[in-house]
């Protein structure tokens, strides 16, 4: 169980004090996903680099089953919008980073069976500069499912894909995460990915951010679920309840 408890913090730029986060409030059960979307400023990456660890200096509490969350100890995936790879090393010690960074040892067969789920079989020896947008999130994606994280961090992965290909990765990512049940908080701005991918939806309001709304999602994992009639009408309902909040 993650816990965020009276989270705020502040920036110092040219001088001048503001707030990003203010008093946020947040669970996260364990296994379960947590779609965060909010207006651009409302503090969504920061709120991510606290819980990478990035960010030290806040006040209130952050608790992973009870006990501050330490990100040197724990492990803890973070996937950026480009996808963070080292363009000098191919597609095979890009998947095994993590591990080697955390010095945990992952045998062939663990290697290669993330590998399969994310269709990277046969481009093992490539570089990043050699694939596709599509392939380098699911090398990205591979990576820190190999790391086994106890905490799954994601800013607004999939922003740089096309739409059909945006797609595609979020079924991928839906369907490796279903084996793997980890923890994850996913930053987005498309409303429609926060449906698909959030079993926990929370809107941030604009600067400084506060949770405005936490909705619980039913549709969360339910098979062509774009295709059903409520999954349309929850996005209405979200759309309604971001433009009423943003509006403010």
């Amino acid at each position: 169980m993650l816990r965020i408890k009276e989270l705020t913090v502040g920036y110092t730029s040219q001088e001048e004090n503001y707030t990003a986060l203010a008093g946020i409030n947040l669970e996260l059960a364990p296994g379960e996903t947590c779609a965060i979307i909010g207006p651009s400023g409302c503090g969504k990456s920061t709120l991510l680099k606290v819980l990478a660890g990035i960010i030290t200096d806040f006040t209130g509490q952050v608790e992973m089953n009870g006990q501050p969350l330490r990100p040197a100890e724990q492990q803890i995936g973070f996937i950026p919008q480009n996808y963070g790879l080292l363009p000098w090393k191919n597609v095979y010690e890009n998947i095994c980073l993590g591990t080697k960074i955390k010095k945990q040892a992952r045998s062939g067969q663990a290697i290669q069976e993330v590998i399969g789920q994310l269709g990277l079989s046969g481009l093992e020896k490539r570089y990043p500069g050699e694939l596709s947008g599509g392939q380098q999130q699911r090398v990205s994606l591979a990576r820190s499912f190999l790391l086994q994280p106890d905490l799954l961090l994601m800013d607004e992965p999939f922003s740089a894909l096309d739409a059909m290909t945006r797609e595609e990765i979020q079924q991928v990512f839906l369907h490796v995460w279903k084996t793997h049940a980890v923890s994850t908080f996913l930053v987005t701005h498309h409303v429609e990915e926060a449906v698909y991918l959030g079993k926990k939806i929370v809107i941030l309001s604009g600067c400084p951010g506060q949770v405005s709304q936490v909705l619980d999602n039913p549709l969360f994992g339910q098979e062509a679920v774009r295709e059903q009639a409520e999954f349309f009408r929850m996005c209405l309902t979200l759309r309604k309840l971001i433009k009423e909040d943003w509006s403010l």
